[in-house]
């Protein structure tokens, strides 16, 4: 099986993928697909934060629960 190196990884840090979609979904019924790097900046995240840390920091800000959270180059999906 090849490599996909154009599927971010959770290792990668922000700054890498920045360009790709945080999409966070919440059991609650709120959800938010928002660029990575606009989504990092506006809450002071440093760049070198690697994704999967970024993703155990996140709660919801209705339910204050973890939310399921991935990130893809498409708004949409993979």
């Amino acid at each position: 099986m090849a490599a996909n190196y154009n599927r971010p990884k959770p290792i990668d840090p922000i700054w890498y993928r920045q360009g790709c979609y945080l999409r966070i979904q919440c059991a609650c019924g709120r959800r938010v697909v928002a660029p990575l790097g606009d989504f990092a900046r506006s809450r002071r995240i440093s760049f070198d934060t690697r994704i999967y840390e970024l993703i155990a920091r996140l709660r919801c800000s209705q339910c204050r629960r973890k939310p399921y959270a991935d990130v893809s180059r498409n708004r949409s999906g993979n």
